[in-house]
C-alpha cells in the first residue's frame, strides 16, 4: 500500500491511505513529523475512541479532508481529517521508531498578547 504524507493530503482526493502516531486522541502525527487534527462527528466519538489508543501507530484509510476550523487549531495546518462512520483504521503492529513520540507548537511571545480573551 501507497503511504501518502500528512502534508499532502487535501480536500483534492477522497482516496488517502496514511499512517499516523496518535500522540493525543486526536492529534495525528506522520514519520516526518507533520501534524493534522482528526475529528469524528456524533455517534463516530465512542467508536474512535473504541478503536484508537493514544501513543498507538495506525493506518488509516477512506477518511475525508477538509478545511480547518477556524474556531480550533491545535496547530499551524490548512487541513484537517474527518473521520466517518466508513474510515478504516488498522493498529500498525511493528512501528517504525521514526515515529516522532510527541508533537508541540511554540507560539512567538510577540502572538500570545493576541490571544488574550480569545
Amino acid at each position: 500500500m501507497v503511504w501518502s504524507w500528512l502534508r499532502d493530503v487535501s480536500p483534492a482526493s477522497k482516496n488517502w491511505c496514511a499512517r499516523a502516531h496518535i500522540t493525543r486522541m486526536w492529534d495525528y502525527c506522520d514519520e516526518k513529523g507533520d501534524v493534522m487534527y482528526a475529528e469524528a462527528g456524533g455517534r463516530d466519538v465512542d467508536k474512535v475512541r473504541s478503536a484508537v489508543e493514544e501513543g498507538g501507530v495506525y493506518s488509516f484509510s477512506k477518511f475525508l479532508v477538509v478545511n480547518m476550523k477556524p474556531s480550533y487549531k491545535s496547530f499551524c495546518a490548512k487541513y484537517m481529517i474527518k473521520l466517518t462512520p466508513w474510515t478504516k483504521m488498522d493498529r500498525v503492529e511493528l512501528v517504525v521508531e521514526s515515529f516522532p513520540q510527541f508533537v508541540f507548537h511554540l507560539s512567538p511571545l510577540s502572538d500570545l498578547s493576541s490571544w488574550v480573551g480569545s
